[in-house]
């Protein structure tokens, strides 16, 4: 098969992809604004995608407008990621900071705005002079938007990755792995702009090798809208655009008593007053239970809490939770009444969010899996 249609096979194809996931953020009633930006993204993204796949003289002379739009859509992605970021982390960002973020746009847009308002008459005569339309195509423009790529990517994953590390006792065990995603989707975005970048770079100053495979310098993004369809659908709750799997109905959370004194130095007080709301509210089975809500619930501060269960505990927050999860699972699990349910019911009626979070905190907890547990109690009672 032809390179070149393959090519735009393969970026139709993914094209498609994007835009039907887009779709589906948009009309989503969960996770608002976030799953929209994400779907506007994907959105520019699949057009971008089009244009870069029907780069050819033929395609632009038919349709003379389109010309030059990826070079300013591109300069949109960056901001767009940030944005997607501080609305699922609930950053506090300040408004003029998000505007700064728009100049590299705006400074596109100005330079390219006398082209745009030609007609497609003057943009055709342009097209047809070849050589001087494809010095423009690796002249200072592009090689302006490619370094706002790089710089966008790595300072939303910079940014990113040291919000996690100062939030990382924060996590509910929903939030985790939403938190697991979006570092991995940072990543891999950086990951396909830094290829995205180096292609266009090689082509630019003729760089053996790398410059024949130009063409497929967007191979990336396709490989990213089918990873995110993926987990869109065997991760809903990243995005709950599809039905959750069946679990428990969490449990409220009794409104908040009033605070009660800070007691000076008294560690062991907090903790076994956490302890016993924990115990007796049962709270360790809310999914999305977070440290500031625990806190709140036993009337203490969100440092107090975290320092007493540091101490006492000799860990974290997450895993203390995830040890009365473990104990309520081998108490369900021995209980004739749940014998119906298969190991993952019952995990995810112990508060557990996923099968695989489950498995890794129940060996790393016992040093064995369910099963293995299982079979040894089975053993024990006969």
């Amino acid at each position: 098969m032809d390179k070149i249609l393959l090519i735009k096979i393969l970026y139709s194809a993914a094209s498609i992809q994007g835009l039907f996931l887009a779709f589906l953020l948009w009309r989503t009633k969960n996770n608002q604004p976030a799953n929209r930006i994400l779907g506007t993204l994907l959105l520019f993204i699949s057009f971008h995608l089009i244009l870069v796949g029907f780069d050819d003289r033929e395609f632009f002379m038919n349709f003379p407008h389109l010309s030059r739009i990826s070079w300013v859509i591109g300069t949109l992605y960056g901001p767009l990621v940030f944005l997607f970021v501080q609305q699922t982390t609930r950053m506090h960002i300040k408004p003029y900071w998000k505007a700064l973020m728009f100049l590299p746009f705006l400074i596109v847009l100005f330079n390219l705005l006398p082209y745009f308002l030609q007609s497609a008459e003057e943009k055709r005569a342009y097209l047809d002079a070849f050589e001087t339309a494809r010095q423009d195509d690796f002249g200072w423009i592009n090689q302006f938007v490619s370094v706002v790529h790089i710089v966008f990517s790595l300072g939303n994953l910079l940014f990113y990755l040291t919000w996690e590390r100062n939030q990382s006792q924060e996590f509910s065990a929903l939030e985790a792995v939403r938190v697991k995603w979006l570092r991995q989707f940072l990543i891999f975005m950086f990951t396909v702009t830094l290829f995205g970048v180096l292609i266009f770079f090689a082509r630019t100053w003729n760089i053996a090798v790398l410059s024949d495979i130009y063409r497929f310098h967007f191979i990336g993004v396709v490989l990213l809208f089918y990873w995110l369809s993926y987990k869109a659908l065997t991760q809903p709750v990243l995005f709950e655009i599809f039905k959750k799997p069946p679990g428990p109905e969490p449990l409220p959370v009794a409104p908040t008593e009033k605070k009660r004194p800070e007691p000076e130095g008294d560690l062991s007080a907090v903790f076994e007053r956490v302890k016993a709301i924990l115990e007796n509210d049962r709270l360790y089975l809310k999914t999305d239970l977070t440290l500031t809500d625990l806190a709140a619930r036993a009337g203490f501060s969100r440092n107090q809490v975290s320092q007493a269960i540091n101490t006492m505990f000799n860990g974290n927050f997450f895993e203390f939770i995830n040890d009365f999860r473990v104990e309520e699972f081998k108490r369900q699990a021995l209980d004739p009444a749940k014998q119906h349910l298969t190991q993952a019911g019952i995990a995810l009626e112990s508060g557990f969010n996923s099968k695989a979070s489950f498995y890794a905190v129940f060996k790393k907890k016992t040093g064995m899996t369910p099963a293995e547990f299982l079979e040894r109690e089975s053993r024990l009672v006969s």
